[in-house]
């Protein structure tokens, strides 16, 4: 890791607890069905913002699990609002990411 990127890890480190909150604050909202197309979406963007630049600062895998999780929301957003498939193919893609940026609490 360069040295010019540190700033960026940092900041990046320092909003993982941010976003691990605000994921479990939408993941409720899609289960409970409150305005769940919405949530998921919401759900989409934090993924698209983590996997855009967490390879870049080296945390590959959490890039990686952020990406398939929003490239799999982008490609079925009204398939995913459905609480059924929510539950099945999004929430353990959603849980396997959030595993990740809790491991990242320990760097």
């Amino acid at each position: 890791m360069t040295a010019v990127l540190e700033p960026a890890r940092a900041m990046f480190l320092g909003l993982i607890v941010e976003r691990i909150m605000a994921l479990e604050v939408y993941r409720k909202l899609v289960r409970h069905g409150k305005n769940p197309q919405d949530e998921v979406a919401k759900i989409a963007d934090i993924a698209h913002k983590i996997s855009g630049v967490g390879a870049t600062l080296g945390f590959f895998r959490t890039g990686q699990l952020a990406a398939a999780l929003d490239h799999t929301i982008t490609e079925n957003l009204e398939k995913c609002a459905d609480p059924e498939y929510f539950r099945l193919i999004v929430d353990p893609m959603l849980e396997a990411l959030l595993v990740e940026m809790e491991s990242l609490l320990d760097t």
